[in-house]
C-alpha cells in the first residue's frame, strides 16, 4: 500500500541555507533580560530580523506565542504547524499562521540543543502542548493560595506581557513549549522529561513578516520534577536577542 502523506509546500532550502551561513555578519540590535520578577514580557520582531531565545543559567522550559504585529487577530497556528512541519520544531521549522492568511510568521534558522535519547522518540521544542494556567497548578498542588496558582502560571506570564500591546486574555492561543522534552508513549500519552538544553543553548528565530513574541518563564524549570514536586526544580531567567540580518524574506 502507498504511504499516505500530507499534501506539503516547496521549501527554499536554498534561501535558508545562505541565511544561516550568514549568521556571522548578522548585528546584534537589542538584547534584554526575562528576569523573575518579571516571568514573562512581549516585544516586537521586524521583518528580516532574528530573535535568540537563550537558557542564561541552565535549562529553563519557555512558553512562546507569536502574533502578527500589526494584526493580531493573526497569530500561531499549533495544529497546522505540526502537520507541516511535524510535532517537533528545529532547525527549518516553518512557524505557520491561522487562516485566511495561512503562511509562515517565523522561521527557525538555528537550534542548538542537543538531544539525549533517553527514549527512541525523545526531543525538544514541541507545538502541540499548551501553557499551563491557574486550573492546571490549582488540580497539581491543591493550593489556591500557591503563586504557580495566581500570579507565575504561564497564562498569567503571558497575559502581563502582552498587556502593553493592548492585548487580553482573549489573545491568548496556540504555543511552543520550547526547551521543553518529551516522547510518546504507546497509549499516546507524552510524559516530560529533563530537559537536556544548558546555559548557552538557544533557538533562533527568522521574522517572515513583522512579530510580536510572547514569552513566559515556565514554572516547571527544567521539567526534572513531576507536576506536584515543581517547587524544588529552580525556575532561571531567559536571554532575548534581537538581529539584524540584513536580509528580507522571501514572498509567501
Amino acid at each position: 500500500m502507498e504511504r499516505w502523506t500530507h499534501p506539503m509546500p516547496p521549501f527554499p532550502h536554498e534561501f535558508y541555507k545562505k541565511l544561516r551561513e550568514a549568521r556571522s555578519t548578522f548585528r546584534k540590535v537589542d538584547e534584554f533580560v526575562i528576569s523573575l520578577e518579571e516571568r514573562g514580557k512581549g516585544f516586537i520582531v521586524r521583518k528580516g530580523q532574528t530573535a535568540r531565545i537563550v537558557c542564561l543559567e541552565k535549562a529553563q522550559i519557555a512558553d512562546v506565542c507569536i502574533w502578527n504585529a500589526d494584526n493580531p487577530k493573526e497569530r500561531f497556528w499549533n495544529d497546522y504547524t505540526l502537520c507541516r512541519e511535524t510535532v517537533f520544531l528545529t532547525t527549518y521549522s516553518r512557524l505557520w499562521s491561522n487562516l485566511p492568511m495561512f503562511r509562515p510568521l517565523m522561521t527557525i534558522i538555528d537550534d542548538t540543543v542537543e538531544t539525549v535519547k533517553t527514549h527512541p522518540g525523545s526531543r525538544h521544542h514541541y507545538c502541540f502542548g499548551s501553557h499551563c494556567n491557574p486550573s492546571f497548578w490549582y488540580w497539581a498542588l491543591e493550593d489556591a493560595t500557591h503563586p504557580f496558582v495566581t500570579k507565575h502560571n504561564c497564562w498569567c506570564n503571558l497575559q502581563r506581557a502582552i498587556e502593553p500591546f493592548g492585548l487580553g486574555w482573549e489573545d491568548l492561543h496556540d504555543n511552543i513549549n520550547l526547551f521543553q522534552k518529551t516522547h510518546f508513549e504507546q497509549d499516546g500519552s507524552h510524559p516530560v522529561e529533563p530537559s537536556d538544553a544548558k546555559a548557552g543553548n538557544y533557538v533562533e528565530f527568522y521574522a517572515e513578516i513583522d512579530a510580536l513574541i510572547a514569552v513566559s518563564i515556565c514554572p516547571s524549570g527544567t521539567g526534572t520534577y513531576h507536576w506536584r514536586d515543581a517547587e524544588k526544580d529552580t525556575i532561571s531567567p531567559l536571554g532575548i536577542e534581537i538581529y539584524e540580518t540584513g536580509i528580507e524574506p522571501l514572498e509567501h
